[in-house]
Protein backbone atom coordinates (compact mmCIF):
# COMPACT_ATOMS: atom_id res chain seq x y z
CA UNK A 1 0.00 0.00 0.00
CA UNK A 2 1.76 3.15 -0.97
CA UNK A 3 1.51 6.33 0.82
CA UNK A 4 -1.45 8.08 -0.70
CA UNK A 5 -3.22 4.60 -0.34
CA UNK A 6 -3.56 4.38 3.24
CA UNK A 7 -6.64 3.80 4.55
CA UNK A 8 -9.17 6.15 6.19
CA UNK A 9 -8.56 6.65 9.92
CA UNK A 10 -12.64 7.10 10.99
CA UNK A 11 -11.93 6.92 14.48
CA UNK A 12 -9.60 10.46 13.92
CA UNK A 13 -11.51 13.47 15.72
CA UNK A 14 -12.72 15.03 12.26
CA UNK A 15 -14.84 12.00 11.36
CA UNK A 16 -15.96 10.98 14.41
CA UNK A 17 -17.43 13.96 14.77
CA UNK A 18 -19.06 13.75 11.13
CA UNK A 19 -20.36 10.34 11.83
CA UNK A 20 -21.90 11.41 15.13
CA UNK A 21 -23.66 14.82 13.51
CA UNK A 22 -24.43 12.81 10.12
CA UNK A 23 -26.57 10.09 11.97
CA UNK A 24 -28.14 11.77 14.74
CA UNK A 25 -31.78 12.23 13.23
CA UNK A 26 -31.19 9.96 10.15
CA UNK A 27 -33.94 7.85 11.06
CA UNK A 28 -37.63 9.23 12.17
CA UNK A 29 -39.22 7.05 15.35
CA UNK A 30 -42.16 5.79 12.14
CA UNK A 31 -39.66 5.47 9.64
CA UNK A 32 -37.99 3.26 11.51
CA UNK A 33 -41.11 1.20 12.97
CA UNK A 34 -42.02 0.77 8.82
CA UNK A 35 -38.69 -0.69 7.99
CA UNK A 36 -38.52 -2.81 10.92
CA UNK A 37 -41.84 -4.14 9.83
CA UNK A 38 -40.48 -4.71 5.82
CA UNK A 39 -37.44 -6.62 7.53
CA UNK A 40 -39.49 -8.83 9.30
CA UNK A 41 -37.30 -8.04 12.36
CA UNK A 42 -38.29 -9.83 15.51
CA UNK A 43 -37.17 -10.10 19.31
CA UNK A 44 -34.02 -12.60 19.62
CA UNK A 45 -32.24 -12.26 16.87
CA UNK A 46 -29.01 -12.27 16.25
CA UNK A 47 -27.31 -9.58 14.14
CA UNK A 48 -23.95 -8.37 13.10
CA UNK A 49 -23.20 -4.75 12.34
CA UNK A 50 -20.36 -4.79 9.79
CA UNK A 51 -18.41 -1.30 10.09
CA UNK A 52 -20.40 -0.74 13.04
CA UNK A 53 -18.74 2.58 14.37
CA UNK A 54 -20.32 4.05 17.07
CA UNK A 55 -22.56 1.78 17.12
CA UNK A 56 -25.84 3.88 15.26
CA UNK A 57 -27.47 1.19 13.49
CA UNK A 58 -27.53 -1.56 16.81
CA UNK A 59 -29.07 1.52 18.61
CA UNK A 60 -31.69 2.07 15.83
CA UNK A 61 -33.25 -1.11 15.45
CA UNK A 62 -32.44 -2.63 19.17
CA UNK A 63 -36.20 -1.93 20.11
CA UNK A 64 -37.32 -4.44 17.07
CA UNK A 65 -34.73 -6.95 17.79
CA UNK A 66 -32.71 -7.13 20.86
CA UNK A 67 -34.98 -8.37 23.86
CA UNK A 68 -33.23 -11.92 24.17
CA UNK A 69 -31.10 -10.47 21.49
CA UNK A 70 -27.40 -10.16 20.51
CA UNK A 71 -25.82 -7.49 18.61
CA UNK A 72 -22.46 -7.40 17.43
CA UNK A 73 -20.50 -4.84 15.97
CA UNK A 74 -17.65 -5.24 14.10
CA UNK A 75 -14.87 -1.95 13.20
CA UNK A 76 -11.92 -1.68 12.27
CA UNK A 77 -11.21 1.50 14.49
CA UNK A 78 -10.52 0.56 18.21
CA UNK A 79 -11.27 3.58 19.02
CA UNK A 80 -14.50 4.00 17.83
CA UNK A 81 -15.30 0.26 19.35
CA UNK A 82 -14.63 1.84 22.74
CA UNK A 83 -16.79 4.87 22.19
CA UNK A 84 -19.30 2.33 21.08
CA UNK A 85 -19.35 0.23 23.51
CA UNK A 86 -19.91 2.82 26.40
CA UNK A 87 -22.81 4.02 24.99
CA UNK A 88 -24.41 0.46 24.18
CA UNK A 89 -24.65 0.44 28.19
CA UNK A 90 -27.13 2.99 27.28
CA UNK A 91 -29.31 1.32 24.98
CA UNK A 92 -28.94 -2.22 25.40
CA UNK A 93 -31.45 -3.40 27.31
CA UNK A 94 -32.64 -7.44 27.92
CA UNK A 95 -30.12 -8.57 25.90
CA UNK A 96 -27.02 -8.75 24.93
CA UNK A 97 -23.71 -6.83 23.20
CA UNK A 98 -20.14 -7.49 22.03
CA UNK A 99 -17.76 -5.39 19.70
CA UNK A 100 -14.96 -7.14 17.91
CA UNK A 101 -12.03 -5.47 16.26
CA UNK A 102 -12.23 -6.87 12.59
CA UNK A 103 -11.90 -5.51 9.23
CA UNK A 104 -14.98 -5.93 6.86
CA UNK A 105 -13.68 -8.17 4.55
CA UNK A 106 -12.11 -10.89 7.08
CA UNK A 107 -14.96 -10.94 9.50
CA UNK A 108 -14.29 -12.60 13.16
CA UNK A 109 -17.49 -14.28 13.00
CA UNK A 110 -18.50 -17.33 12.48
CA UNK A 111 -20.11 -19.13 9.35
CA UNK A 112 -23.93 -19.48 9.55
CA UNK A 113 -24.10 -17.99 13.02
CA UNK A 114 -26.27 -14.71 12.51
CA UNK A 115 -29.93 -14.02 12.14
CA UNK A 116 -29.24 -10.93 10.40
CA UNK A 117 -26.08 -9.20 8.66
CA UNK A 118 -26.25 -5.23 7.90
CA UNK A 119 -24.19 -2.47 7.18
CA UNK A 120 -24.40 1.06 7.37
CA UNK A 121 -22.54 2.89 4.57
CA UNK A 122 -20.24 0.58 4.51
CA UNK A 123 -19.94 -1.15 0.87
CA UNK A 124 -19.10 2.12 -0.35
CA UNK A 125 -15.84 2.84 1.48
CA UNK A 126 -14.52 -0.56 0.78
CA UNK A 127 -11.63 -1.37 -2.13
CA UNK A 128 -13.38 -4.24 -2.31
CA UNK A 129 -17.73 -3.75 -1.69
CA UNK A 130 -18.01 -7.45 -3.33
CA UNK A 131 -15.67 -9.16 -0.65
CA UNK A 132 -17.28 -6.93 2.11
CA UNK A 133 -21.18 -8.33 0.88
CA UNK A 134 -19.32 -11.82 0.38
CA UNK A 135 -18.30 -11.73 4.22
CA UNK A 136 -21.89 -10.59 5.20
CA UNK A 137 -23.42 -13.43 3.37
CA UNK A 138 -20.71 -16.23 5.28
CA UNK A 139 -22.06 -15.33 8.62
CA UNK A 140 -25.74 -15.11 8.07
CA UNK A 141 -27.69 -18.45 8.67
CA UNK A 142 -29.31 -19.74 5.85
CA UNK A 143 -32.16 -17.83 5.19
CA UNK A 144 -31.39 -14.94 7.34
CA UNK A 145 -31.61 -11.50 5.84
CA UNK A 146 -28.59 -9.58 4.93
CA UNK A 147 -29.48 -5.46 5.09
CA UNK A 148 -27.29 -2.99 3.41
CA UNK A 149 -27.94 0.74 3.51
CA UNK A 150 -25.83 2.81 1.67
CA UNK A 151 -25.95 6.15 -0.55
CA UNK A 152 -25.89 7.39 -3.85
CA UNK A 153 -23.37 10.83 -3.59
CA UNK A 154 -22.76 10.57 -7.17
CA UNK A 155 -26.40 11.19 -8.46
CA UNK A 156 -27.09 13.61 -5.32
CA UNK A 157 -24.17 16.08 -6.42
CA UNK A 158 -26.83 16.45 -9.49
CA UNK A 159 -29.52 17.63 -6.84
CA UNK A 160 -30.66 21.33 -7.11
CA UNK A 161 -31.15 22.13 -3.41
CA UNK A 162 -33.90 25.15 -2.69
CA UNK A 163 -31.42 28.08 -0.57
CA UNK A 164 -31.01 31.28 0.05
CA UNK A 165 -27.64 31.31 -1.14
CA UNK A 166 -27.96 32.76 -5.32
CA UNK A 167 -27.98 30.35 -7.95
CA UNK A 168 -24.87 29.25 -9.51
CA UNK A 169 -24.79 29.73 -13.24
CA UNK A 170 -24.99 26.68 -15.99
CA UNK A 171 -21.33 27.10 -15.77
CA UNK A 172 -20.87 27.27 -12.36
CA UNK A 173 -22.91 24.11 -11.85
CA UNK A 174 -21.33 22.16 -14.91
CA UNK A 175 -18.15 22.73 -13.20
CA UNK A 176 -19.26 21.35 -9.65
CA UNK A 177 -20.30 18.32 -11.18
CA UNK A 178 -16.70 17.89 -12.93
CA UNK A 179 -15.35 18.14 -9.59
CA UNK A 180 -17.53 15.62 -7.85
CA UNK A 181 -17.30 12.81 -11.27
CA UNK A 182 -13.14 13.19 -10.58
CA UNK A 183 -13.43 12.79 -7.44
CA UNK A 184 -15.68 9.87 -7.86
CA UNK A 185 -12.98 8.79 -9.99
CA UNK A 186 -10.21 9.71 -7.52
CA UNK A 187 -12.05 7.95 -4.41
CA UNK A 188 -11.25 4.61 -6.37
CA UNK A 189 -8.03 5.35 -8.19
CA UNK A 190 -6.81 5.86 -3.95
CA UNK A 191 -8.96 2.71 -3.07
CA UNK A 192 -11.13 4.27 -0.64
CA UNK A 193 -14.27 2.86 -2.17
CA UNK A 194 -16.77 4.54 -4.65
CA UNK A 195 -19.44 6.74 -3.84
CA UNK A 196 -22.06 5.41 -6.24
CA UNK A 197 -22.76 2.09 -4.38
CA UNK A 198 -26.31 2.65 -3.24
CA UNK A 199 -27.56 2.38 -6.79
CA UNK A 200 -25.07 -0.87 -7.16
CA UNK A 201 -26.22 -2.90 -4.35
CA UNK A 202 -29.09 -4.83 -5.78
CA UNK A 203 -26.96 -6.40 -8.78
CA UNK A 204 -24.43 -6.89 -6.57
CA UNK A 205 -26.46 -8.82 -3.95
CA UNK A 206 -28.23 -10.45 -7.23
CA UNK A 207 -24.93 -11.36 -8.24
CA UNK A 208 -23.95 -13.33 -4.67
CA UNK A 209 -27.02 -15.50 -5.52
CA UNK A 210 -29.08 -13.91 -2.55
CA UNK A 211 -33.33 -14.16 -3.41
CA UNK A 212 -36.17 -11.65 -2.28
CA UNK A 213 -34.13 -8.60 -3.38
CA UNK A 214 -36.16 -5.37 -2.74
CA UNK A 215 -35.20 -1.71 -1.92
CA UNK A 216 -36.14 1.47 -0.78
CA UNK A 217 -34.87 5.15 -0.37
CA UNK A 218 -34.65 6.22 2.94
CA UNK A 219 -36.45 8.97 4.72
CA UNK A 220 -33.80 12.21 4.03
CA UNK A 221 -34.95 15.48 3.60
CA UNK A 222 -33.30 18.53 4.75
CA UNK A 223 -35.55 21.46 6.00
CA UNK A 224 -33.69 24.44 7.49
CA UNK A 225 -34.97 27.94 7.69
CA UNK A 226 -35.72 30.92 10.34
CA UNK A 227 -36.63 30.90 13.34
CA UNK A 228 -34.51 27.79 13.66
CA UNK A 229 -37.04 27.24 16.65
CA UNK A 230 -36.98 23.33 16.68
CA UNK A 231 -34.32 20.63 18.36
CA UNK A 232 -33.90 18.65 14.99
CA UNK A 233 -33.07 22.74 12.76
CA UNK A 234 -30.57 23.47 15.95
CA UNK A 235 -29.58 20.29 15.26
CA UNK A 236 -28.65 20.74 11.27
CA UNK A 237 -27.54 24.69 11.78
CA UNK A 238 -24.87 23.34 14.54
CA UNK A 239 -23.56 20.84 11.66
CA UNK A 240 -23.43 23.59 8.99
CA UNK A 241 -21.50 25.42 11.58
CA UNK A 242 -18.78 22.09 12.50
CA UNK A 243 -19.22 20.65 9.38
CA UNK A 244 -19.42 23.17 6.80
CA UNK A 245 -17.74 26.51 8.33
CA UNK A 246 -15.19 25.42 10.88
CA UNK A 247 -11.73 26.58 9.24
CA UNK A 248 -10.38 22.92 10.85
CA UNK A 249 -12.62 20.81 10.01
CA UNK A 250 -12.94 22.22 5.85
CA UNK A 251 -9.73 22.76 5.55
CA UNK A 252 -9.52 18.65 6.43
CA UNK A 253 -11.82 18.38 4.27
CA UNK A 254 -10.90 20.58 1.29
CA UNK A 255 -7.53 18.65 1.49
CA UNK A 256 -9.07 15.03 0.89
CA UNK A 257 -11.27 16.88 -1.72
CA UNK A 258 -8.58 17.57 -3.49
CA UNK A 259 -5.92 14.66 -3.32
CA UNK A 260 -8.85 12.68 -4.65
CA UNK A 261 -10.02 14.89 -7.51
CA UNK A 262 -6.39 15.13 -8.72
CA UNK A 263 -6.32 11.35 -8.23
CA UNK A 264 -9.07 11.04 -10.33
CA UNK A 265 -6.97 13.07 -13.43
CA UNK A 266 -8.62 16.06 -12.20
CA UNK A 267 -7.14 19.81 -13.94
CA UNK A 268 -5.59 21.83 -10.47
CA UNK A 269 -6.87 24.97 -12.61
CA UNK A 270 -10.71 24.02 -12.65
CA UNK A 271 -10.17 22.61 -8.67
CA UNK A 272 -9.51 26.11 -7.60
CA UNK A 273 -11.96 27.81 -9.49
CA UNK A 274 -14.40 25.44 -7.93
CA UNK A 275 -13.52 26.18 -4.65
CA UNK A 276 -13.09 30.11 -5.11
CA UNK A 277 -17.30 29.52 -5.49
CA UNK A 278 -17.41 27.19 -2.46
CA UNK A 279 -15.87 29.96 -0.28
CA UNK A 280 -17.91 32.63 -1.56
CA UNK A 281 -20.85 30.46 -0.49
CA UNK A 282 -19.56 29.52 2.72
CA UNK A 283 -18.96 33.12 3.28
CA UNK A 284 -22.31 34.09 2.16
CA UNK A 285 -23.89 31.22 4.55
CA UNK A 286 -22.33 32.27 7.41
CA UNK A 287 -23.46 35.67 7.11
CA UNK A 288 -26.98 34.90 6.65
CA UNK A 289 -26.88 32.58 9.40
CA UNK A 290 -25.64 35.63 11.62
CA UNK A 291 -28.74 36.91 10.38
CA UNK A 292 -31.39 34.33 10.52
CA UNK A 293 -31.82 34.66 6.89
CA UNK A 294 -30.50 31.35 6.05
CA UNK A 295 -32.70 27.96 4.96
CA UNK A 296 -32.31 25.18 2.39
CA UNK A 297 -34.48 22.61 1.56
CA UNK A 298 -33.26 19.13 -0.19
CA UNK A 299 -32.35 15.82 -0.25
CA UNK A 300 -29.98 12.76 -1.05
CA UNK A 301 -30.70 9.57 -2.26
CA UNK A 302 -30.00 6.97 0.89
CA UNK A 303 -31.00 2.96 -0.64
CA UNK A 304 -32.08 0.83 1.63
CA UNK A 305 -31.36 -3.01 0.26
CA UNK A 306 -32.39 -6.02 1.57
CA UNK A 307 -32.23 -10.13 0.66
CA UNK A 308 -32.20 -13.27 1.67
CA UNK A 309 -29.21 -15.72 1.91
CA UNK A 310 -30.87 -18.98 -0.18
CA UNK A 311 -31.80 -22.03 2.26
Amino acid sequence: MTENHKPVDWGDDHYRHMLTAMRKYLWRDDTLKMIAAWLNLKPGMTAVDVGCGLGHLGYSFWPFFGKGGTYIGVDISPRLLDDAQKAAREWVKDGTAYFLNGNATNLPVADNSADMAMGQTLLMHLADPVKGLSEMVRVTKPGGLILSIETDLLSSALNKPCSSLPPLSIEERLLTFNIHLHCHKGRIELGRGDSNTGVMVPHLMYEQGLTDIDARLAENTFVLHPPYDSEIMQHRLNSIRNQHLDPDQTSFLDDKLREEFLAGGGNPSDFDRYMQIHDRARKLTAEQIDKGEFYMVGSSDVYIVKARKPM
